[in-house]
């Protein structure tokens, strides 16, 4: 499932983001974080980047605009607001929502360029490249047929249903609290107050006054604070998203290399590890190879003494084809090259033929590899049984006897 990680910044310079990641569905996936806005890199990796941004510093606006879309709305768009505007629209950027269907009115969200730039200058610092960035007030949920009042520290954020979010200074907070339930509506209307623990005790008479002003209070607690609460919003946001124009999400071939370089070491350290294994495989096999010909060599000196060893493998092929067609020997000997191979720790201690019977004995790391080796050895026509397996030190002795035909 994929996880987004959303980081909090604070207008004032200088200030400590907050951050915490959550699920495709909202849900929080570890604790909250606060801190240099750095140390979050390693988070951001792998992982969608959503910036909330303080509603304080960000208006939110509904012009109607007789144009559809594209470089011209996007012209009109200051002009329209110029009047509503204290800055200089200069100085301001403007950021231009989806227009919902049937509606006449376009939502923007303007923002000073200078806040904008300080931001992500220090994401850019940080080495954290953000996918998308919302005023924090946007994602407050809203109360059907109600209020939403988020008591945020030094800020309420207030956010009626049908009605553009906005934020009031807290502080008087009676004062604060008279302004956002004023033309809420019906005063019989439902209220959300959420608030952390000790925000809530602090003004327990002033928060609970405001039934007076609705049919139901519901006060919800925020142990952690807002953050999980707006975090839980940015998945499915239709808030505007202020990366816009000069300030759009990067997505250049470095950005994706950046998100896709930790899978490509991966990828890449396991194909070297997959290239050492199989040379390490191949010498070892390679050495099982000569020693399994010691071992013929030994075989055949001492089934023939005084022969002289040229190529014991044809040899012996020799000597078995003239001496009848029932040993087992040869057939043994071959099945048992290949199972030897496949447990490069195993080693033959010694070899006895009995006419269509061959007594193997054999040291292994394991009972379990004995048991693999006979199983191994049970092929072309021959059977194997182990007959015993006894424990010598940190091997295994095993004494296996494999027949021609099936047992």
């Amino acid at each position: 499932m994929s996880e987004t990680l959303v980081i909090r910044l604070r207008a004032a310079e200088g200030a400590q983001a907050s951050w915490l990641i959550v699920d495709a569905n909202g849900a929080r996936s570890g604790p909250v974080q606060t801190g240099p806005l750095a140390d979050a890199l390693g988070l951001a990796q792998l992982r969608a980047v959503v910036l909330l941004l303080p509603g304080s510093e960000v208006t939110l606006a509904e012009p109607e605009l007789p144009l559809r879309g594209g470089a011209r709305l996007a012209q009109a768009v200051p002009f329209a607001l110029e009047e509503q505007l204290a800055s200089d629209v200069e100085g301001l950027h403007f950021a231009i929502g989806d227009k919902a269907t049937g509606a006449a009115a376009t939502p923007v969200a303007v923002v000073s360029r200078h806040l904008m730039d300080r931001w992500l200058e220090a994401c850019e610092a940080a080495g954290i490249h953000p996918d998308a960035a919302y005023a924090d007030t946007a994602v407050v949920p809203s109360t059907p047929g109600g209020t939403t009042i988020l008591f945020d520290g030094e800020t309420l954020h207030v956010r009626r249903e049908g009605s553009i979010p906005f934020t009031l200074d807290a502080d008087p907070l009676a004062d604060a609290m008279a302004l956002a339930v004023d033309g809420a509506g019906n005063p019989a209307g439902h209220i959300a107050f959420y608030a952390a623990p000790a925000d809530y005790e602090q003004h327990r008479e002033t928060i609970e006054a405001l039934r007076e002003h609705a049919s139901t209070l519901q006060v919800k607690l925020l142990p952690d604070g807002s953050l999980p609460l707006l975090a839980s919003q940015c998945i499915h946001a239709t808030a505007v998203n202020l990366l816009q124009g000069p300030y759009a999400a990067r997505s250049s071939l470095a950005v994706g290399f950046r998100r896709w370089r930790l899978p490509a070491a991966l990828a890449a350290a396991t194909v070297l590890a997959f290239v050492v294994v199989q040379g390490l495989s191949m010498w070892q096999l390679s050495g099982t190879e000569k020693k399994l010909d010691a071992q013929i060599a030994q075989v055949f000196a001492q089934a023939l003494p005084g022969q002289k060893v040229v190529n014991p493998r044809a040899q012996m092929e020799g000597l078995l084809g003239g001496g009848g067609g029932n040993s087992a020997l040869l057939p043994t000997l071959s099945v048992l090259s290949r199972a030897i191979a496949g447990t490069p720790q195993a080693r033959v201690e010694s070899i006895s033929c009995r006419g269509d019977a061959v007594d193997l004995r054999l040291m292994a790391p394991s009972v379990e590899s004995l048991d693999g080796l006979k199983q191994a050895m049970s092929v072309g026509g021959l059977s194997a049984e182990l007959q015993s397996a006894t424990p010598r030190g940190e091997m295994v002795e095993g004494r296996l006897v494999v027949k021609l035909g099936r047992s």
